[in-house]
């Protein structure tokens, strides 16, 4: 499998924000978004064997996993092998949402559709990331949810951000819209309390 890097930390997004957990980041991606903030794992990485990365997990004391990317589903195979040795975790996806998702291998599943053109797939909480570079602004969702039928309680708005300031002044503008239609906010709490740092 092809890695970025692998780090404990506390997810800082989303439905499981606050949790602590050993996060897999795989490199490759099929989409080249602009607002990315982790251009670093769209190429390069390391090769790592489903065994070795199996064992490290195992090794963890920490109960979840968090695969992310880049997009994690473009090496789904490996993926869920690793899984399958690992059953004991918790094995949480982040996804951009364009390739199918393996059923019976997550036990939450974050889709973040970077396109309001296609049905979103089955997930566990729909995050859209909103900001001035991104293919879509608050109100698309809105209109999106009520499309497709999304709970409210699943659609998390996060604000496009690299620093604490824009994270926060970016969840300010989320927050009345968020009130208003029953979403929640997603203010990445790594990014409020670290900045633009690596590996948190």
């Amino acid at each position: 499998m092809r890695v970025c890097e692998i780090f404990e930390s506390l997810q800082g997004e989303g439905a499981l924000a606050g949790r602590p957990m050993l996060f897999v980041r795989l490199s490759g991606c099929n989409l080249a978004c602009p607002w990315c903030d982790t251009p670093y794992a769209q190429e390069g990485g390391r090769d790592m064997s489903v065994g070795e990365i199996a064992r490290l997990i195992a090794a963890s004391r920490l109960r979840y996993v968090c695969w992310t990317g880049g997009e994690p589903l473009l090496q789904a195979g490996e993926l869920q092998a690793v899984a399958t040795k690992t059953a004991d975790k918790r094995h949480c996806l982040e996804t951009n949402a364009t390739l199918p998702v393996p059923a019976g291998v997550f036990y939450h599943v974050t889709a973040s559709p970077k396109s309001l053109a296609t049905a979103p797939p089955p997930a566990d909480a729909y995050k859209f990331v909103i900001g001035a570079q991104t293919a879509y602004d608050a109100e698309g969702v809105r209109s999106y949810a009520q499309r497709y039928g999304l709970p409210p309680d699943k659609v998390f708005l996060q604000p496009q951000c690299t620093e604490a300031e824009e994270a926060l002044e970016g969840s300010r503008r989320l927050w009345d819209i968020c009130v208003r239609e029953g979403f929640s906010l997603s203010p990445r709490l790594h990014t409020l309390l670290f900045g633009n740092t690596r590996g948190i």
